[in-house]
């Protein structure tokens, strides 16, 4: 996966969403490690994706291992897992004791 990074920032990109699909949808965290060594490996921004829970697991992604950012989907669509709901987004207090 580093090597591809790589290659992707080589050939021009921008940023690199670096999902890990095997997570993705399973609310089990990001793969902190895998964000950790590309994010070291290349000097273009990757947004971490697949696995958030919740506001803390997007913390840590950033934190942690190095992640620009942390994108989500499950857990703005869905109360718990297999229950979809509208759409909700933690509130402004969870996201400055998470993220600020």
């Amino acid at each position: 996966m580093v090597e591809t990074a790589l290659r992707m920032q080589n050939a021009g990109a921008g940023e690199i969403l670096l999902t890990n699909i095997d997570r993705d949808g399973t609310w089990a965290g990001y793969d902190l490690e895998l964000i950790h060594l590309v994010a070291d490996a290349v000097s273009v921004p990757v947004v971490a994706c697949g696995g958030a829970g919740g506001i803390a697991d997007c913390g840590r992604a950033v934190r942690e291992a190095k992640a620009s950012a942390a994108a989500a989907g499950s857990m703005f669509v869905f109360q718990k897992q297999g229950c979809g709901v509208l759409i909700r987004y933690p509130d402004y207090d969870d996201i400055r004791r998470h993220l600020g």
